[in-house]
């Protein structure tokens, strides 16, 4: 196959990374030729822009050192002039610097090949998704390598009917998702030249719960199948089957039991046949779960094992409340990292919604924020309590999405980020918050 449409070989990053970008793709990134071309900034923009990446890649850096080197190794080699002989020692030199050269050249030629990919894909045509890629790289420079595909590709799982049935799933997929599919592959093989091995795609998987443990993990082994068709797997090495490095496992409902088996299944092999699993790595998902119930937590750790997860999302707008302390607390007991889900409320966290009204959920509908302003109006603070915690934050003089950041960094949670892209991050991350302004951030989500 086309090494373009192909998985990145790399090693596998199964640890989730500081900031989790779960991005959701601008609506209709692909113009088709009839459609005027969507530009998130102006065009002159973006290609004042494509000289900086491209200097900054990976190839343009390789390129750059393996020059310096060659001429290094060059510059050892003594030619004997007329009449005159080599010392055994200079000989050896000799022998030494051309023994490197060759390999150093082939690197240096395959760098130039990939230089030049990544060149015509960035100055070529391709403009219709550079201003979200571009976003998406400056996340990856924060430390937010780990992507999750948000979006219409992962609508499906994560807005099911609890009437429907996940075992009768096809594995066909929809227009749409073919068109978000086709975005993403352009994102991928753009990572994959400029930042080899430093980004991570993490798939949300979320079943019907109320179908039972076994339902999902029937269903499993063809939604993997799906993923990597839709070019998020990675390849171990060349020629191997593509695997997920990260898998979320979405369990809205606490009252459901079997989450453990579920994860145990996730993690083994999915076949008879199969020797080895598909995943490496598993998170547990509670974002859904407004209560922050700590029992599908404490089945996982009670059966231990392979059931453990490596981390478990914690909705955000409760991660530093008396009402996820419980849950936060059983995480970090079990060594199982803590992660902020949806941290910025799909971009509620911000001055634009300070000292306003409440939007409605008719507004946001089909938006990254929507799922979180449905948490904020259900919340027992509701709009005004969300308006106090954005005062609070406000105090701390560093931006209301620093400062909710910079306060989930500073008790050492990983923090999920749901974001349409528009631009890049909204926020630092730098010096621990004051224990005052700590202390109101942490009253006003308790309120």
């Amino acid at each position: 196959p086309d090494s373009r449409t192909r998985p990145p070989t790399m090693a596998v990053k199964d640890e989730l990374s500081p900031i989790v970008v779960n991005a959701w793709l601008p609506r209709d990134p692909l113009p088709g030729e009839e459609e005027e071309a969507i530009d998130k900034k102006p065009i002159d923009q973006i290609l004042r822009g494509i000289p900086y990446r491209l200097v900054n890649s990976a190839p343009k850096k390789k390129i750059v050192e393996l020059k310096a080197a060659l001429e290094a190794e060059r510059a050892k080699i003594k030619e004997a002039g007329e009449g005159e002989e080599l010392s055994e020692e200079q000989t050896a030199t000799n022998a030494a610097a051309e023994e490197a050269i060759a390999p150093m050249e082939e690197e240096l030629a395959a760098a130039e090949a990939a230089y030049e990919e990544l060149s015509g894909i960035l100055c070529k045509g391709q403009l219709s998704t550079l201003p979200w890629i571009d976003s998406l790289m400056r996340y990856v420079d924060l430390g937010g390598s780990c992507i999750v595909p948000g979006g219409a590709v992962a609508v499906e799982d994560a807005f099911r009917s609890v009437n429907d049935n996940l075992t009768d799933v096809n594995g066909m997929l929809t227009e749409k998702q073919l068109a978000e599919s086709k975005a993403w592959a352009e994102y991928i093989t753009q990572a994959k030249l400029e930042k080899p091995g430093g980004y991570t795609i993490v798939c949300k998987f979320a079943p019907n719960p109320y179908l039972g443990a076994q339902a999902a993990i029937d269903a499993f082994p063809t939604w993997v199948e799906r993923q990597i068709t839709l070019g998020f797997g990675v390849e171990l090495e060349e020629g191997a089957d593509p695997i997920l490095p990260h898998v979320m496992l979405a369990w809205p409902d606490p009252s459901i039991p079997g989450v453990a088996k579920v994860i145990a299944a996730m993690l083994g092999p999915l076949t008879e046949e199969a020797e080895e699993g598909k995943v490496k790595a598993v998170s547990l998902d509670l974002s859904g779960d407004v209560s922050c119930d700590p029992r599908p937590l404490r089945e996982c750790l009670e059966l231990g094992g392979t059931s453990k997860p490596s981390g478990v999302v914690v909705p955000g707008i409760h991660a530093l409340a008396k009402v996820g302390a419980l849950l936060v607390a059983n995480a970090t007991r079990s060594d199982v990292k803590v992660i902020a889900g949806d941290a910025l409320l799909g971009g509620l966290v911000s001055e634009r919604y300070l000292r306003v009204p409440a939007p409605t959920l008719a507004e946001l509908k089909g938006t990254a924020a929507f799922a979180g302003l449905a948490r904020v109006l259900a919340s027992p603070g509701g709009w005004d309590g969300f308006q106090a915690l954005l005062r609070a934050l406000e105090a701390t003089g560093r931006g209301v999405a620093t400062a909710l950041v910079q306060a989930f960094a500073d008790a050492g949670m990983k923090v999920e980020i749901e974001t349409e892209l528009e631009k890049g991050p909204a926020f630092e991350i730098g010096e621990p918050l004051g224990e005052e302004h700590t202390a109101a951030i942490v009253a006003a989500m308790s309120a």
